[in-house]
């Protein structure tokens, strides 16, 4: 009799005969193997792909969702609506990315492979979270697989209650945002003059740098860079900025941060107006008619057996464990959504822009600012301001989702995110124009100004020793991104062994406080974190080589010709490492002989350098300082064609048919 025994957390079981030990987390492989039990991982069961394949049953899984029958015979997608667009493009994010539903899914998923890979005949779980254990011993059941249960956590589960507070808590500070609203007044808009290129942004990516020429400091946006300065230069176009959000970073915002958002009686600047400027009046009439129609929306849907059907997967139903999910999915997300929407038709009315311009365009605000753009008749380029790698949800569209709220045009930075978008967007090929990216504008031509020896002078790294570069999240955004947090111990110890230098840069959305715990937690002696401020592209200039998870970062060291090491493999980064552009280290492998090739064998960085070389085009095209202007010339055309459109429809209303 087979016996499959899946670890989690820091217990292990007694050992058995005739037992598959299978750690369920990277804290159980850790105690198994410190502990002397030959045990596999999930993943090691599996086999490579098997990670990719259960994120696109997740996908699948949302996407199904959508097309439910749920009353009447009707869809979600069917139903709901906020002036002609449907409320599905905005739930079915927050759904796949912000509820537990997908990692119920997920679960599901690995446990049907996990039985079909092993065969047992019983199956034990210990110190699972409760929640998971429960959807194992149902996918047993469903399976006819006897099933054992052992020790469980806790798990946190949020309560519909705690939803409805929540919603009602949002209702209070919407009308307490509108009142500040008006006392502030109406948001400036242009002065006359040339066509106006409304460019969107987060609030919290605007930054100072020096700017040598000029002896002082300079404010820029994070993504757009030199993008909105060079729109202005030739008077074609005048750049307008619009940004939404709180100006520091959520993961990085503390209680100080948001007394000072609230004190601020208006938040914008000379850089940028805030689109909470634009909440007042008819738009928070507006937006408290959207809260209304989620009230009714949740009262229609709230304990219906289709919908309770809804939540299940492969057999197995999970509509117990995620009732609180789809309470947040309609009474916090769609009056956001519609909120976000409404905004945006107001900044558009007051600015009247010739071409709007976004990046994170297929988020939530994203889609919300291009239905009003579609529905004000204002043309829309979007962007692309990171890695586009296969399963992205928001860029996964089928075959009838046309109606998706998409840009007219999108600048890529390589011909592989052309590919995907074509393939798993369904983008017209034609809306796709190959750029390359304005971040990386002249940085070749800036490099070569660069001192190599004296920057590592700076960052106190001697001539002969070798430096690393770690730049990633510490954490996850979502459940489909990697982070570098799991792997940072064994990284730092490879990294002591080898007598190298690493120099930490933390992602601009997150504090530095993790990195340095763990390298206290460690007792880390070559590793130091820099402050959040600190210039990434001279930093990568100065390195050996780049150690990430899944960041922009590796696209940035590939045009500067350095070396890449990704961890816990695989990642959205995939396709570098299997283009032989980069090396991989698998999750829970240790780093050393990976970081050993990269920094000391002449040979592997030979390999490396011609790889990179062939694939730059790919992801990088141009890398030439010509991005920029190649982007201001798409936004230049789409107006242009905009004001012709409108001309033409001018004289067709004089003219007559």
């Amino acid at each position: 009799m087979k016996t499959l025994v899946l670890c989690a957390g820091e217990g292990a079981p007694r050992a058995q005969e005739d037992a598959a030990l299978v750690a369920w987390d990277d804290a159980a492989e850790g105690a198994l193997r410190a502990r002397g039990h030959h045990a596999r991982t999930v993943a090691q069961v599996l086999g490579p792909g098997a990670g990719e394949a259960v994120d696109a049953a997740a996908v699948r899984w949302t996407k199904d969702w959508g097309r439910r029958p749920l009353l009447d015979g009707r869809s979600f997608r069917e139903l709901y609506d906020w002036k002609g667009v449907s409320l599905w493009w905005f739930a079915e994010l927050f759904l796949h990315h912000s509820t537990e539903a997908t990692r119920f899914v997920r679960v599901i998923e690995v446990m049907h492979r996990l039985l079909d890979a092993e065969r047992p005949d019983e199956v034990e779980a210990h110190g699972l979270p409760e929640d998971e254990a429960r959807l194992v011993a149902r996918t047993c059941t469903a399976r006819a697989v006897l099933f054992q249960p052992g020790p469980t956590r806790a798990s946190r589960r949020r309560a519909v209650s705690s939803v409805q507070r929540r919603a009602r808590w949002n209702d209070l500070k919407a009308r307490a945002s509108a009142a500040k609203a008006t006392l502030a007044g109406a948001p400036p808009v242009p002065t006359p003059g040339a066509p106006i290129a409304l460019f969107l942004s987060h609030a919290a990516f605007w930054r100072e740098r020096a700017d040598t020429s000029a002896g002082e400091s300079r404010t820029y946006e994070h993504y757009f860079d030199r993008l909105i300065p060079a729109t202005g230069e030739d008077g074609a176009l005048r750049p307008h900025v619009v940004a939404v959000g709180p100006r520091a970073a959520f993961r990085r915002r503390g209680l100080g941060q948001r007394l000072s958002d609230w004190l601020r009686l208006r938040e914008g600047g000379a850089e940028y107006v805030h689109v909470n400027g634009y909440f007042r009046g008819q738009v928070a009439a507006e937006a408290r008619r959207g809260a209304a129609l989620a009230r009714r929306i949740w009262c229609a849907l709230a304990g219906r057996p289709a919908v309770r059907e809804a939540f299940s997967h492969r057999g197995v139903s999970f509509a117990d464990l995620a009732e609180a999910d789809l309470a947040a999915t309609v009474l916090l997300q769609i009056p956001w959504a519609i909120r976000s929407y409404e905004e945006m038709a107001a900044a558009l009315a007051a600015v009247r822009p010739a071409v709007a311009c976004l990046y994170a365009e297929s988020s939530g605000w994203g889609r919300a600012a291009l239905a009003a753009c579609r529905a004000a008749g204002v043309p829309t380029v979007a962007v692309q301001h990171g890695i586009v790698y296969g399963n992205y949800y928001s860029y996964v569209h089928d075959a009838d989702e046309a109606e998706c709220p998409r840009p007219d045009r999108t600048a890529v930075f390589g011909e592989e995110a052309r590919r995907l978008l074509v393939e798993m967007g369904r983008y017209r090929p034609e809306s796709l124009v190959v750029t390359g990216s304005p971040k990386l504008d002249a940085l070749e031509e800036s490099a070569r100004g660069w001192d190599a020896p004296a920057l590592r002078a700076s960052l106190g790294v001697g001539a002969d020793e070798r430096l690393l570069v770690v730049a990633s999240r510490f954490r996850g955004i979502r459940r489909t991104h990697q982070a570098i947090g799991s792997a940072l111990p064994d990284l730092l110890r490879a990294v002591d062994a080898l007598g190298a230098v690493c120099l930490i840069k933390p992602h601009p959305a997150e504090a530095p406080e993790d990195y340095a715990r763990v390298l206290r937690e460690t007792g880390a002696q070559r590793t130091r974190v820099l402050p959040t401020s600190t210039d990434l592209l001279r930093l990568l200039y100065a390195a050996d080589a780049l150690v990430t998870v899944e960041s922009l970062s590796a696209v940035e060291a590939l045009v500067l010709d350095r070396p890449v090491v990704v961890l816990n493999a695989p990642t959205n980064l995939r396709a570098m490492v299997e283009a032989g552009v980069a090396l991989g280290v698998p999750a829970g492998e240790d780093p050393t002989d990976r970081l050993y090739r990269v920094l000391f064998d002449r040979g592997t960085r030979e390999v490396l350098r011609i790889a990179r070389e062939a694939y730059r085009p790919e992801i990088a095209f141009g890398a030439d300082g010509g991005a920029t202007a190649r982007i201001v010339a798409l936004l230049r055309d789409v107006a242009r064609g905009q004001g012709e459109a409108a001309a033409g429809e001018r004289r067709v209303r004089v003219m007559g048919p």
